[in-house]
């Protein structure tokens, strides 16, 4: 099921990031610079506590789409949402820019 889910999402990843490209180019700066951080479930977090205002809103904005994205999903898929996200984040995963960190489900990070 869970392949045939992946399979489904694989076409919309990409409008995680083309809401605005302006948004995209700051997400992925911020990305490759260690401030902000993906994370298990799909959403993005922010990892440096000197972050500026900008990469806050940023966050708060790019969730706020994702959390759209993953219901609908969800709805038209009859799956729980956090399973959306975590197939969303291992596409997320292969897009992101070097240098991004990713939150495990046990807290830790890896960077890509």
């Amino acid at each position: 099921m869970r392949r045939s889910i992946l399979f489904l999402f694989l076409p919309l990843a990409l409008g995680l990031f083309a809401v605005r490209p302006a948004s995209a180019a700051e997400l992925d700066s911020y990305r490759a610079q260690g401030i902000i951080a993906e994370r298990f479930d799909g959403y993005v977090e922010l990892k440096s506590a000197n972050a500026p205002p900008e990469a806050k809103s940023l966050v708060e904005s790019v969730n706020k789409k994702r959390a759209e994205i993953y219901k609908k999903r969800a709805a038209a898929e009859n799956v729980p949402v956090a399973e959306v996200g975590k197939i969303y984040a291992n596409q997320i995963f292969g897009d992101a820019p070097a240098g991004t960190y990713f939150r495990k489900p046990d807290g830790s990070y890896i960077r890509k």
